[in-house]
């Protein structure tokens, strides 16, 4: 009777992990073609509309969603009222945007706003109709439902947004397109699931209590996600604001969008050895896997942005190379720090530290993109956003040591190779002189160099240090050994 959830619980993991991962692909397919075919202020114009949207999301959250997964009551009453407030946050996001709509537009300075907003209100109003099927399906460990929804749903807008695209030659391609997905959305719902929402207010105070306890987090989320992109959307063009939040897009895609499929991965399996005397000296070993696996991503993002850029996006984006490239460093230690300080806290109860650091890295942030702009140009903001990282990065590393009872130089001891062998690898990269040839030559020469030389100095270091079994080579190697073995 144990062996069988065990079994469905990894399946459902796996199928999450691979559902991400190709949506993203998806979405990689979009921009790269989307952005050969539109113009950078296109896409600056969808960016200030979705800048609106992402606030109202965050202000909103009920996080019902999580309140359903975690209840034990099977009454189809609970799914019905999940469903009524969740289209109730729908529908009060769509007329907050409609009512605000030419404000927006004023505020930006982008008359057209106006129009993209109410298209895009329509686009919230038939979501918020869509079935919770693949929800349902998601708490009985049935994750493939979902991938079938979510790979549907992303191919029917790659495929509208691009023939748009091609016919429109303007932003107006991606509005239409999030309108085809919408309805399709909503449409293929009903039809992949058998649930049929009705209107029920059923424990309706608990639910909303719960959702009052995270809307302080999803909108500390927003600030810490997308607080340099509204503050863009002010001061910069459409045009920079376009070639930033492309490269912010990117940036985030090769770095913490590959973090979250692993945290959920992980924590399963920490849960399960949480009351062992090893816990901490496995969770400390599993952070440095983090460092070791996306230090390396960040930086080689930032070394080969020129090449990147030019290959998957064209020329009329090259300015984004240097935005690209600090944005790279920012997002991967952003990420590093997320994985430090959210998950794993929250593991152990310790909700108020997990949400007084999020606060403090906002507190870091916002100071920065302030100072910022009063002192330098709007352009500084991507390299000030970095170095704001590095800065929060100690002072997080030393909270959470403080939580797991542990010296700071323990939980910090198992990442210098990493480092070392990253920093290596960007000074090959950058240094080593390369012939004059096509970006399509150069771009897998300097991912193949940077690949060979990190782990060719990772290999070095470890046999330095004589093969220290608790290091992650070390646990890397033991487990390996273990399953030739079998």
């Amino acid at each position: 009777m144990t062996e069988k959830p065990k079994t469905r619980f990894v399946a459902g993991i796996l199928w999450s992990v691979f559902s991400r991962w190709t949506s993203k692909g998806l979405g990689m397919i979009n921009v790269i073609i989307l952005a050969r075919l539109l113009s950078p202020e296109d896409f600056g114009i969808v960016a200030m509309a979705s800048i609106m949207i992402n606030m109202l999301d965050s202000a909103t959250q009920t996080g019902v969603h999580l309140y359903l997964f975690r209840s034990k009551d099977a009454n189809p009453r609970l799914q019905h009222a999940v469903w009524t407030l969740t289209f109730i946050q729908a529908a009060s996001i769509a007329m907050i945007m409609v009512l605000t709509a030419p404000w927006v537009a004023s505020f930006y300075g982008e008359q057209i706003l106006t129009e993209v907003l109410y298209c895009l209100a329509l686009v919230k109003l038939l979501t918020g109709f869509n079935s919770i099927g693949t929800l349902i399906a998601q708490k009985q460990l049935n994750f493939r439902l979902d991938f079938n929804f979510t790979f549907a749903v992303k191919l029917v807008y790659l495929a509208a947004t691009v023939t748009l695209a091609f016919w429109l030659q303007n932003f107006w391609a991606i509005i239409f397109g999030k309108l085809a997905s919408a309805v399709f959305g909503l449409l293929f719902g009903y039809v992949i699931h058998p649930y049929r929402p009705k209107f029920d207010f059923y424990r309706g105070r608990e639910l909303f209590t719960f959702s009052k306890s995270t809307i302080p987090l999803s909108v500390g989320r927003f600030i810490n996600n997308q607080a340099d992109v509204v503050v863009m959307g002010k001061v910069a063009s459409t045009e920079f604001l376009g070639k930033y939040h492309m490269a912010s897009n990117l940036a985030a895609m090769f770095t913490k969008e590959l973090l979250i499929p692993a945290i959920r991965g992980l924590i399963p399996n920490l849960a399960a050895i949480q009351q062992t005397p090893h816990y901490k000296k496995m969770l400390c070993v599993i952070i440095a896997s983090a460092v070791y696996v996306f230090l390396p991503i960040g930086m080689g993002l930032a070394a080969v942005a020129p090449e990147l850029v030019a290959v998957l996006l064209g020329p009329q984006w090259t300015d984004a190379v240097p935005i690209l490239a600090w944005l790279s460093l920012y997002c991967t230690v952003g990420g590093i720090l997320m994985f430090v300080s959210e998950q794993f806290l929250v593991l152990m109860h310790k909700e108020k530290m997990s949400n007084r650091l999020m606060w403090l890295r906002n507190v870091i942030l916002v100071s920065t993109i302030a100072a910022t702009l009063s002192v330098a140009q709007y352009s500084m903001l991507p390299l000030m956003l970095f170095l704001s990282t590095l800065l929060a990065l100690p002072l997080t590393v030393f909270f959470v040591a403080r939580t797991l009872q542990l010296p700071m130089w323990q939980l910090l001891m198992h990442w210098w190779p990493a480092v070392l062998a990253a920093l290596s690898m960007l000074a090959l990269i950058k240094y080593v002189p390369w012939p004059d040839a096509s970006v399509f030559f150069l771009l897998p020469g300097k991912v193949l160099l940077g690949v060979l030389s990190y782990l060719l100095c990772l290999t070095l270091v470890y046999y330095l240090r004589h093969k220290p079994k608790d290091s992650v080579e070390g646990l890397l190697l033991s487990r390996l050994q273990k399953k030739n073995a079998q």
